[in-house]
This record gives C-alpha cells, structure tokens and sequence, in this order.
C-alpha cells in the first residue's frame, strides 16, 4: 500500500514561500558606536544583528565565526603582550573594522530611512544594548585572562 497512487490526488506543486528581509536595522555609525561602548562583542552582535535581518545566514554566520576567532586573539594579545601595553589601538582597530565591514556590506542611513523594509533601530537601544555587550567582553577576556592564569601563562 506504500506504493499505491491515488488517481484523485493533486499533483504535488513546488510550494516555495519568499520570504524578503525586513525589519529594524543598525545604521553603519550605530553599528561603531556599539562596537565603541560594547567592545569586540559588542562588534560581532551588531553585526551579526544586521546580517541576521538582512536575511544574508552566510554573512551573518561568518561575522559569529570571525569574532569569535578575534575575540579569541585579543584574549591571546592580553596574555603575550606586556601589561603596559596601551589597550586604545584594539579599541580603533576593532571600531574602524566594525564601520567598515557596516558601511560596505550593509545598508547606508539614508537607505533604511528611504525604505519600506526597513527602519532604524533607536539609538537608545544602541546604548544599553552596547552596555550589555561590554559586560559579556568582560566577563569574555576576564575568562581568558582568568583561564590563563590557572596554566600559569600569565603572572
């Protein structure tokens, strides 16, 4: 009986839904900013937010993978590098990352503002969203610190 055609059957009809990206979105300045206030997690969840509702799953994934492997170096730089080291280059280099990779692969503010998809996200929500992301990069470097000084890598 597992074989067995029905005659009365509809045929079988190739249902695809389209679905196209809409929804708030982060401006390439609020993107920075976050980064700014949120440190390298707060680099990789903005931009990851962005691609996520852009519907682009292979950007979006790359950035998670690609930050986690920076986020990962840095933790590295703290351990290797010598404590007087100044943190302010990181910080630049991970903001201006954060506006470029925006500014290229995503939506300008005049763009979101013009169009009917998407809108902006306030920048209220950069900012305690931003604060959020700096807990989790500290609560992430302290980690790795923490984790190097039970190897007795760190001092």
């Amino acid at each position: 009986m597992s074989d067995h055609h029905y005659p009365y059957t509809a045929p079988a009809a190739d249902i695809t839904q389209h679905t196209y990206a809409s929804g708030r979105i982060y401006t390439p300045t609020q993107a920075a900013m976050g980064a700014l206030l949120g440190g390298p997690v707060g680099v990789v969840y903005f931009l990851w937010a962005n691609f996520n509702t852009l519907q682009k799953h292979t950007a979006a994934s790359n950035t998670l993978k690609l930050g986690v492997m920076g986020i990962a170096a840095i933790g590295v730089s703290i351990i290797l590098l010598p404590e007087d080291f100044p943190s302010l280059p990181f910080t630049i280099l991970y903001v201006m990352t954060s506006g470029w990779v925006a500014r290229k692969y995503q939506p300008s503010k005049e763009t979101i503002a013009e169009s009917e998809q998407f809108s902006l996200h306030s920048n209220w929500r950069v900012f305690g969203l931003g604060l959020l992301c700096l807990l989790g990069s500290a609560v992430v470097l302290f980690g790795i610190a923490a984790a190097a000084m039970w190897l007795g890598l760190l001092a």
